[in-house]
């Protein structure tokens, strides 16, 4: 089916003579299908919309600067010290861990196995590691956050934005 350009046509003239699916509609950004998505130029605007009231955010919380750089200098340290703690597994880890599971009667075997799901321990225990270690490090990250709550709080947090909204604009 051909979709002819015309006065009432919606179809540029560009475009007119051939059929919608063989070409593409060059400048034609704010078209979208999905009501609920964004077109790319609006998201983009968005974006940049959102990262300049961060900006001015960061500029006028007092201390938050200082916040955001010690939360990351702890959360490396964190990070490291879950890495010393729970270390990837070697061969000679689980070497070890399947010669102490021979070693073990066959009834508590099964039970091992019963609760990692028959999964060899060469492919559970560097995954059982990694479970290991993020706990760790959230859990952590978690009691660092409350020890330390972040100057920003949600009444200055929206005080600052409707200021930011009055002065540049939305």
């Amino acid at each position: 089916m051909r979709f002819r350009g015309g006065e009432n046509c919606l179809i540029p003239p560009q475009f007119a003579s051939s059929t919608w699916s063989n070409k593409r509609w060059k400048g034609y950004h704010s078209m979208t299908n999905d009501p609920g998505k964004q077109a790319p130029l609006t998201r983009h605007r968005q974006e940049d919309w959102d990262e300049a009231c961060e900006a001015y955010l960061l500029e006028h919380t007092p201390g938050l600067k200082y916040y955001y750089a010690a939360q990351h200098q702890a959360f490396l340290q964190i990070e490291e010290d879950a890495m010393s703690r729970y270390p990837d597994p070697t061969p000679d880890d689980i070497a070890t861990a399947q010669a102490v599971e021979a070693a073990l009667p066959s009834r508590k075997r099964t039970e091992l196995q019963l609760r990692r799901s028959f999964v060899p321990l060469a492919a559970h225990l560097p995954s059982e590691v990694k479970r290991t270690r993020k706990r760790f490090i959230q859990r952590h990250q978690r009691a660092w956050n409350r020890a330390n709550p972040i100057p920003l709080t949600r009444e200055l947090e929206r005080t600052l934005t409707a200021e930011f909204k009055r002065t540049y604009g939305q």
